[in-house]
């Protein structure tokens, strides 16, 4: 999901600060050439119904930018696997909890998940000591749902081992918690308002007081970056939205509207974040750049930044930025000053979207990134992407 970017020479960045300055001449000011691409505004049509699909997943992404990093809670954890959302209108497929607790959990009314997981090393079975950790933050329609769950879902994976004993954490006596002696693991589970709160560590050893530190910490972490959560009742499900600050209406619609976290969603910073390799990594860099939301709608993403200031700044560093393929920048596209366009010169054979060209886009408080496989349509592209980022309808 990255959208990662490396520098790749001063040229670029005078072929965007030219285009820049050509509103006030010295570019043609003949009209742009939109192609086949709608013209203007955008809209959010897809979030005008009840849609039960859409909602679990807004909801879930929601959870999502509240959501720890693994390297919060111990550096060594850097071998991300399967963040994100986990939830959907058929029921919770978080691979991070048991069978049996997924299952349990639905009878209580889910309305979203999302989840992060970590490890220190890749799994590759070489048998190398193995640190791994687990936070998935699960949603249900109101307090009494979620508590009565929470304890459902230790009660059934407590008693799925016989030799499993119950865990008291002293900070958090709320949390119900497990191990089984002498296996290097603990999962616990806490209710928080509308929300369960799912933790499982393992240690290479078996120390118990190690795995109740690692566990305490997760929690007081997790409910730290919660504190700004709107955990209100969710009465009806199908109402959420997937768009409500509109950034999605402010792209190119070039695909079906069908929520999905890798073609068309809208995120917090820390929820795209969490989806990449490097999590805190990213997170760092979009917010230490001013970004403050941003969309993905297929081969087109869109960041929304603190100011037009910010705004023009990130515009800039991503012109002068390149992936994988190495770009170099293009001549500008007629009509459309404020955009700057770059060739791959060695295409990503690995991406399986269109990324032989780009463009970044900049307009007030907004930067888009465009690609396409043909010259001519990323130009297209580009032109009619600045129309759709003025005010949607």
């Amino acid at each position: 999901m990255r959208l990662g970017f490396r520098r790749f020479g001063v040229a670029g960045m005078g072929v965007f600060l030219l285009m820049l300055s050509a509103a006030c001449g010295g570019i043609s000011s003949s009209a742009p050439d939109y192609g086949p691409y709608p013209v203007g505004p955008g809209d959010d049509d897809f979030d005008r119904q009840p849609n039960i699909v859409r909602g679990v997943f807004a909801e879930s992404l929601r959870l999502g930018d509240h959501i720890i990093f693994a390297t919060d809670i111990d550096p060594d954890l850097t071998a991300v696997r399967d963040n994100g959302v986990t939830t959907t209108d058929r029921g919770l497929g978080d691979t991070t909890i048991s069978t049996e607790q997924r299952v349990t959990a639905v009878r209580y009314g889910v309305v979203g998940g999302f989840s992060a997981a970590a490890a220190n090393r890749p799994d590759t079975g070489d048998g190398q000591p193995r640190k791994y950790l687990s936070v998935s933050l699960t949603a249900f329609h109101d307090e009494q749902a979620a508590a009565a769950a929470a304890a459902a879902m230790e009660r059934v994976d407590l008693e799925a081992n016989t030799d499993n004993l119950p865990v008291a954490l002293a900070a958090f006596p709320a949390a119900m918690s497990h191990w089984r002696p002498g296996v290097p693991s603990l999962g616990s589970v806490m209710a928080w308002k509308t929300l369960v709160i799912h933790v499982y560590a393992e240690l290479p050893d078996p120390d118990l007081g190690r795995l109740a530190d690692t566990v305490t910490t997760v929690y007081r972490k997790q409910l730290t970056e919660l504190d700004s959560f709107d955990a209100s009742a969710v009465p009806d499900t199908a109402t959420v939205p997937l768009d409500p600050d509109r950034l999605l209406a402010r792209l190119v619609r070039t695909g079906e509207p069908l929520a999905d976290q890798e073609n068309f969603a809208a995120f917090g910073v820390r929820a795209y974040s969490s989806l990449s390799a490097t999590p805190a990594t990213e997170f760092m860099l979009y917010t230490g750049h001013g970004v403050t939301a941003l969309a993905v709608s297929y081969n087109k993403f869109l960041y929304r930044l603190r100011d037009a200031a910010a705004a023009t700044e990130y515009g800039r560093y991503l012109a002068d930025s390149r992936d994988e393929s190495e770009y170099t920048s293009m001549s500008a596209i007629r009509g459309v000053p404020a955009a700057a366009c770059s060739q791959a010169t060695r295409p990503d054979l690995k991406s399986l979207q269109a990324r032989r060209y780009r463009c970044v886009v900049v307009r007030d408080s907004y930067v888009a990134v465009v690609y396409s496989a043909v010259d001519t349509d990323v130009r297209q592209l580009a032109a009619a992407q600045y129309s759709a980022m003025a005010n949607p309808r």
